[in-house]
């Protein structure tokens, strides 16, 4: 690159990283008059880009005006996109209003408190006519908080969780609650901001779409790519010894499968909720032979038995050394000493010790434990309940459970992987696309049967999340099998399948159990997670890529190409992901970007993998510094997935 290439390369990086470095600073620092002259420079930066577009376009040769203006007309539409959202944030700023109502039931106003504590007008009087949080089915646990607004002229405002109420331009958020049954509302009012804003989203998306259509309709991918190597691990499960615990009648256990439970505010069967129960406590999907039915029917039937019996799993070395527990499970009976204390409580340190966070894994199993022995943690539900699902889709579930899907794609995926190494070892010519097409078609079907027994897009944990990765993995291998790609290329997509699978089964052995907290009961949740996490996989895919570009020089330029055809639809996706993140945070909390250190790495990752699409730098040129800087642009992926859990963060899961 020239020098001025070299110059405005390294600002974009240093700029990237500078968002992402204020992310450890105090929340201040975004309101003050460096960060407004910074953004300034940025926009000015992207105005400066539109004009030299713009003169490329009316100077260049050899085709129309039209011509010039279509070929053009995708980088124009996009820089200009970023501008509208800056110039949104900047009237969101400037002529914004924030504040909070607080109303007590029947009580009338026609002010809030803003955010700077002075009284500010609402264009007419309101009245609460009521509050009441809704729970879950047979749990004091809130799924949503509704409340109800009576304008000075009669109309009604509904309020709730992911649903604006409007009195003209003024918008209000349900966003807290007294103990007297009244209501805490955020207003805003941003009618301009929000208008700019979502036309630079509008404006992305529209331009990603032409962009990626002339990208992969236009053009053809590089058909030579080269060897990554992938390790997988292999888990030794420990046993427990519970040959001593009477079993339940096989027959009654049986029998207890297809009965219909209440259990987290949703109706399942006795077979879904013993695998999930079994898993969580034990981490194993059976317990000495007994099926996950048996075993719960006999943990409830004999309870005195059983607390002696250790089967209550304890990842912690340090913490099963600090209960003096042999193995890798523990006893009811060992967590509590002579004189009937809980001994990890004694351990706990408020939160800042260091086996804190395996305490509160502990004290979860063990709360799980108790509700099952008190008769509080499920409802058996009577044949005339309006609970009750149907026959069919009980059915479907139970077989689920009972067949795991999941582990027979992981298997398929590994066996794929070994056949096409096989093939490439002994040079025998084999058709990959059909095998991989069977895989992929097993792998879709076996999550859509997992979304139609859960009763929505499961997204909600980590397990899910990676099966809906790996799954688009395998069908990002089956197109390129069928675009007859490098077998050594499918190999590694097929190999990054396995592993996002078997991070999935790996976390069926600790599953979720908590029901979803009222903000995520969103359908923004499915589209957000979807996109977010199915750039990742794209991004992901490059770093192997970029790997083996390193170690095989020949193929390097090929490969390179490669990584950066990659990148396109993985950065459009990211792009999607944030704007929908930040249109659901706009409809959840009335704010569509509040530089939460989950929103200010993602658009870092953003940030530096648009840097190698630019047309400026020519990367693709230098294959050996584009190849280093996609491995190192790979971290903020990591960042953003992992490292913000040691931020203070809306987004960290703790």
């Amino acid at each position: 690159m020239r020098r001025t290439e070299v110059i405005i390369f390294i600002s974009a990086v240093v700029i990237s990283l500078l968002i992402g470095l204020s992310s450890l600073l105090p929340a201040e620092i975004y309101s003050s008059a460096i960060w407004h002259i910074f953004w300034i420079a940025i926009a000015v930066a992207l105005i400066f880009s539109l004009i030299i577009i713009a003169r490329k376009t009316y100077n260049a040769k050899r085709t129309t005006l039209m011509g010039r203006l279509w070929r053009n007309l995708t980088a124009l539409i996009m820089h200009f996109s970023f501008l509208c959202m800056i110039a949104g944030g900047f009237c969101n700023s400037l002529f914004s209003r924030h504040g909070t109502l607080h109303l007590l039931p029947s009580q009338t106003t026609d002010s809030f408190i803003s955010a700077n504590g002075k009284l500010e007008k609402l264009p007419s009087a309101v009245t609460l006519l009521s509050f009441a949080p809704e729970y879950y089915p047979g749990m004091n646990f809130p799924k949503d908080f509704k409340s109800e607004l009576q304008t000075a002229n009669g109309d009604t405002i509904h309020i709730s969780m992911n649903h604006i109420g409007k009195l003209g331009d003024y918008r209000f958020y349900q966003t807290s609650y007294d103990d007297f049954g009244g209501t805490v509302l955020t207003v805003t009012y941003d009618p301009i901001g929000i208008a700019v804003t979502y036309t630079g989203f509008l404006l992305f998306a529209i331009s990603g779409v032409v962009w990626l259509w002339g990208i992969y309709w236009r053009s053809r991918l590089k058909k030579k790519v080269s060897m990554a190597c992938i390790l997988l691990g292999c888990l030794c499960p420990a046993t427990m010894d519970a040959s001593a615990i009477p079993a339940v009648d096989t027959n009654m256990a049986d029998s207890l499968s297809s009965r219909q439970v209440l259990f987290n505010g949703e109706t399942v069967s006795f077979a879904k909720f013993s695998d999930r129960l079994t898993y969580k406590l034990t981490g194993k999907g059976s317990v000495s032979g007994l099926s996950p039915e048996a075993f719960i029917a006999s943990l409830i039937k004999y309870k005195e038995e059983w607390s002696k019996v250790p089967f209550i799993k304890v990842k912690s070395k340090a913490l099963r050394e600090a209960l003096s527990v042999e193995g890798k499970y523990a006893a009811i009976a060992n967590l509590y000493d002579e004189s009937g204390d809980y001994i990890p409580q004694r351990l706990y340190k408020g939160g800042s010790g260091p086996l804190d966070k395996d305490i509160l894994s502990l004290d979860e199993k063990v709360a799980l434990l108790i509700d099952l022995w008190k008769g509080e943690l499920f409802t058996p539900l009577m044949p005339d309940s309006d609970k009750l699902r149907s026959d069919f889709s009980i059915k479907s579930e139970i077989f689920y459970y009972h067949l795991n899907p999941l582990r027979i794609v992981f298997i398929c995926s590994i066996l794929s992987v070994a056949l096409i190494l096989l093939s490439l070892f002994f040079k025998i010519n084999i058709r990959l696309f059909p095998f991989i097409a069977a895989i992929a078609l097993g792998g879709t079907i076996a999550y859509a049967w997992l979304w139609y027994i859960s009763g929505s897009v499961p997204l909600t944990n980590t397990g899910d999340i990676m099966e809906f990765v790996g799954v688009c993995m395998i069908l990002l291998s089956g197109v390129m099998a069928w675009r007859k790609e490098s077998r050594l290329l499918v190999a590694l997509g097929m190999g990054s399948a396995s592993f996002l699978l078997l991070v999935a089964l790996l976390g069926m052995k600790d599953p979720v159990l908590s029901p979803v907290m009222p903000v995520l009961a969103s359908p923004w949740l499915s589209v957000h997670v979807s996109l977010v996490m199915l750039s990742y996989a794209i991004l992901g895919f490059t770093l192997p890529v970029a790997i083996s570009a390193i170690v095989l020089p020949a193929q390097r330029k090929e490969l390179v190409s490669l990584a950066l055809t990659l990148l396109a639809p993985g950065v459009f996706l990211l792009g999607m992901g944030i704007i929908t993140g930040a249109m659901w945070a706009n409809v959840s909390w009335g704010r569509y970007w509040a530089w939460d250190p989950k929103e200010t790495w993602s658009l870092v990752t953003l940030l530096l993998y648009s840097i190698p699409l630019h047309k400026y730098f020519k990367l693709q040129r230098l294959p050996l510094f584009c190849s280093i800087y996609l491995i190192l642009a790979f971290s903020s992926v990591i960042m953003t997935y992992f490292g913000v859990n040691l931020l203070p963060s809306l987004h960290a899961y703790n």
